[in-house]
């Protein structure tokens, strides 16, 4: 059962239709929700609406959003009675939508005065493309900004083959955060809860239309270093996770992710062969590596140091110089345990 706010009960006339829906799906917001809740509110773009879904938050966050939906009419507040996980709650936010455009936003991240309409006006003016996404400012979590991810512009090409290696080939995608048609969501589908669920996503909109970019940054983007890949996928379903190999198992739900969108043969024929091209490339051989080097850890946490040790040859295979700074880290800790009293 969802708890609603009362601007949902009162007798008021109703708001005309918003141009832009955005989706904030939080839990535990504090302390960054009030300061991205206000960056927000002060879009330039006025014909808009925040949804916010609480994923049953245990701190100040219901009161502090309750606060702020009996003052301004544009938010609008739920509540889930449990905790459904991230992915749940991004599909949530997307289902009470009722605007023709749409935009997820982060509870910890900030945003430009002109993020929506910037990417709205884009979006009016190219209107076969699914998304605009802007450049995006990473910040660290005092606020430091740590560096600028640009979007790639091949993003936009009207070359199927092209944009779909735009998207895989590179490390880090913030696609997502952008201005999407809320059409285009509804027919390939809300972010599934899996690792990964934002590649497939921009995945399945770019095998059927472009994606338009704004090289300018217009959010920043706040990483937390200290989180860990079972951290993330606890978020992601609210249920205890520790998938193995999760980076590499992308590939497995991108070749899914083809199916049921209505594409020509040829186009299929493209899509399989740029997944194929992708596992030969350095940017499949990090994430491989990364998951490679997470099994060691495990392992060697666990006091099977032999399993731990038997995956070093695969590393060294993907990455030489970073398995050998992962052995030599692996034998110091070994040589400090053994003269630990």
């Amino acid at each position: 059962m969802d708890l609603m706010t009362p601007h949902e009960h009162q007798s008021d006339p109703p708001r005309p239709r918003p141009q832009v829906g955005i989706g904030l799906p939080v839990f535990n917001g504090m302390p960054y929700l009030p300061e991205a809740l206000t960056s927000l509110l002060s879009q330039d773009e006025p014909n808009i609406e925040i949804i916010i879904s609480d994923n049953a938050s245990q701190d100040a966050t219901e009161a502090y959003c309750r606060s702020v939906a009996a003052s301004d009419p544009r938010v609008r507040y739920t509540r889930n009675e449990t905790n459904q996980g991230a992915a749940a709650n991004f599909q949530r936010v997307l289902s009470l939508n009722t605007a023709p455009f749409f935009a997820w936003a982060a509870h910890d991240d900030l945003y430009s005065p002109d993020f929506i309409s910037s990417c709205l006006g884009i979006l009016q003016a190219h209107p076969g493309s699914a998304l605009c996404t802007p450049a995006h400012r990473v910040i660290d979590k005092s606020g430091r900004v740590l560096g600028i991810k640009p979007e790639p512009p091949g993003l936009a090409s009207p070359d199927l083959e092209t944009r779909l290696r735009a998207h895989l080939w590179r490390i880090g995608r913030l696609t997502l955060y952008g201005v999407w048609r809320s059409d285009m969501l509804r027919r390939i589908g809300p972010p599934r809860a899996i690792w990964g669920s934002d590649v497939v996503l921009v995945w399945r909109a770019l095998l059927l239309s472009p994606v338009e970019t704004v090289s300018q940054p217009l959010n920043d983007y706040r990483v937390f270093r200290e989180k860990t890949v079972d951290a993330t996928l606890f978020g992601l379903t609210a249920k205890d996770s520790r998938a193995h190999f999760p980076h590499t198992r992308v590939i497995h739900d991108l070749r899914l992710a083809i199916d049921g969108l209505g594409l020509a043969e040829d186009q299929r024929a493209i899509a399989v062969r740029v997944l194929r091209r992708w596992v030969l490339t350095r940017h499949y051989r990090e994430l491989a590596f990364a998951d490679l080097w997470v099994e060691t850890r495990r392992y060697w946490a666990q006091g099977a140091r032999i399993r731990a040790l038997a995956f070093l040859p695969a590393m060294a295979v993907l990455s030489p110089r970073r398995s050998w700074d992962g052995i030599k880290r692996v034998l110091r800790r070994n040589r400090l345990e053994r003269k630990a009293p």
